[in-house]
């Protein structure tokens, strides 16, 4: 599971991932850990902090 470096930052994760857990800012001003699911979607985003997590593109695919 990946973790958010800063609010509101785009993370890329593997395509094949279909959660991610965000915990906020690395340090103790974060938030409770919340498990976000892709679904159908190539993007998600914390509804505490707007951190965005997306989809890394596959090999071959442009962004």
């Amino acid at each position: 599971m990946n973790n958010a470096i800063s609010a509101g930052q785009a993370v890329h994760v593997s395509p094949d991932q279909a959660t991610v857990c965000c915990r906020g800012a690395n340090n103790a001003l974060g938030h409770p850990a919340v498990y976000l699911t892709f679904a159908e979607q190539s993007t998600v985003q914390c509804y505490y902090c707007g951190c965005e997590y997306k989809h890394a593109p596959e090999d071959g695919e442009h962004s």
